[in-house]
């Protein structure tokens, strides 16, 4: 505060740019969020999930994740988790626990196939792991499993006109 007091913005390099306050006029406090916000473990109340957050929130995993992708390339790692082997499964687990700095994970909880990991189911998942931790990982393998399916039902499309003719048609039979 003493520097600002003695400063004289008139010989100043920006004199002009900024108005002064004068004795009459207050500054006005900034918010920051922490004055409403009980501390008080109890009490603790967080903002409501709207549509929109959610779907912000989505993406900004979904981000995330996709630095996976490149480990996936690297080691040759399939797309689809419920083909993982038992390594790739550690692989994901080491990229995750690394890219998230996730603490206490005990690998040899998850040592199985990517089929096992998948039929977990989430309750299952979520017990194998430390609390937040599991909900990451879950989160990152579900959005795999989703991603990979859609991409199986794109390709299905895709070829869908090549069956889409019975086999027993020929082109001699049409004409």
């Amino acid at each position: 505060q003493p520097a600002f007091d003695t400063f004289d913005s008139s010989n100043s390099l920006f004199a002009g740019y900024f108005c002064s306050l004068s004795e009459d006029q207050t500054l006005q406090e900034v918010p920051t969020g922490f004055d409403s916000t009980s501390y008080e473990s109890n009490n603790c109340e967080l903002p409501l999930l709207t549509p929109c957050s959610k779907a912000v929130m989505s993406q900004a995993l979904k981000d995330t994740f996709s630095g996976f992708t490149k480990e996936q390339c690297r080691l040759g790692i399939p797309n689809n988790p419920w083909l993982w082997t038992e390594q790739q499964v550690c692989q994901w687990l080491s990229w995750a626990t690394n890219e998230f700095s996730l603490a206490n994970v005990n690998f040899h909880q998850f040592l199985m196939s990517g089929r096992d990991l998948c039929n977990l189911g989430k309750e299952r998942f979520l017990e194998l792991a430390p609390d937040y931790v599991g909900d990451i990982l879950w989160e990152h393998l579900e959005q795999m499993i989703k991603d990979s399916q859609e991409k199986t039902q794109d390709q299905y499309v895709e070829n869908s006109h090549l069956t889409s003719v019975p086999h027993w048609v020929n082109n001699n039979s049409l004409s």
